[in-house]
């Protein structure tokens, strides 16, 4: 169950507070899409042949991609979604596949191109706003508010607008080749837990940086437990689920395989996994951009 714990003097429903060692509850069975490399290293032993890689039956295939909350799960339907399918290497993602993409009740239904051997691409999530003082973010507005230096909150206008959900990113790994049967589920944080939850990571919330959830999984599929992440950047947090929530008291991936680093900075970001003997198993690269979220699962062969 979640927890309320007092931040800035708010109380927040999120489990964040300074000392509170939990970030974040996610549903029992976590599950996040699948992402893309942005600097390929296939797992070893997960590939019968990783010079011929799996090529596309047909031009185009189908995915579906059902985005929840975080932290109530998928029984609340999130109104508002829309998205832009994106190439890998396409930072800002000036050159879409396809924008506009809506999600009815939260769930996305698109195309996407798979000559070749796949998409390997992402999915730009964004969120309908609102005025950060509106009711809508609740004892967060202050905070909030604070966050757009621009914002005159006695008379809001645009530049005080925040998204009601945390932007995402999410990559495809490994690429998709064929129509996607089971919908893959994406869990939004609203933007009011959204500092908190950095704050209880240990550091100041700085919307200039961003997140980045990873998730093992071994050839199999499963996730992988006993995985360590290693960013190779200092200033950024890394937690790893813990019972349920995402906590620094462990120092590896449980059975959920599931690690975050907040405070990342924008740009390419290489994510390297280890297993328990310090043998490296598997590398991620992703784009991490500013307030924003980015999802991936990294393939770990051991």
């Amino acid at each position: 169950m979640l927890r309320r714990c007092d931040w800035l003097g708010a109380v927040v429903l999120s489990p964040v507070a300074l000392g509170c060692a939990a970030i974040v509850d996610f549903p029992d069975a976590p599950e996040l899409v699948t992402q893309a490399e942005l600097s390929p290293e296939p797992a070893r032993g997960c590939l019968p042949d990783p010079a011929r890689p799996a090529t596309a039956s047909a031009e185009t295939a189908r995915v579906r991609v059902q985005a929840c909350d975080a932290l109530r799960g998928c029984s609340t339907p999130l109104p508002g979604l829309t998205a832009r399918l994106c190439g890998k290497l396409d930072v800002d993602c000036v050159s879409p596949f396809q924008t506009g993409i809506s999600a009815p009740d939260g769930m996305f239904e698109f195309d996407v191109p798979t000559t070749g051997t796949g998409f390997a691409g992402y999915l730009a999530v964004s969120s309908a706003t609102e005025p950060c003082n509106s009711a809508l973010f609740g004892e967060a507005s202050p905070l909030l508010c604070s966050l757009v230096p621009l914002c005159n909150p006695e008379a809001p206008d645009e530049a005080c607008l925040v998204p009601l959900y945390a932007p995402a990113m999410l990559f495809f790994n490994p690429p998709i080749t064929s129509d996607v049967t089971q919908p893959f589920v994406l869990s939004l944080l609203s933007s009011a837990v959204m500092p908190g939850i950095v704050r209880a990571a240990g550091s100041d919330y700085d919307p200039t940086t961003g997140n980045l959830l990873v998730v093992a999984r071994g050839c199999d599929g499963t996730p992988a437990a006993g995985i360590r992440y290693d960013l190779g950047e200092e200033q950024s947090q890394l937690l790893y689920m813990d019972s349920g929530v995402l906590s620094r008291a462990r120092d590896a991936t449980d059975d959920t395989g599931m690690g975050a680093f907040t405070g990342v900075r924008p740009g390419f970001a290489s994510v390297a996994a280890y297993d328990g003997a310090g043998e490296r198993v598997g590398a991620i690269g992703v784009q991490v951009a500013p307030g924003t979220i980015t999802y991936a699962t990294l393939l770990a062969a051991r």
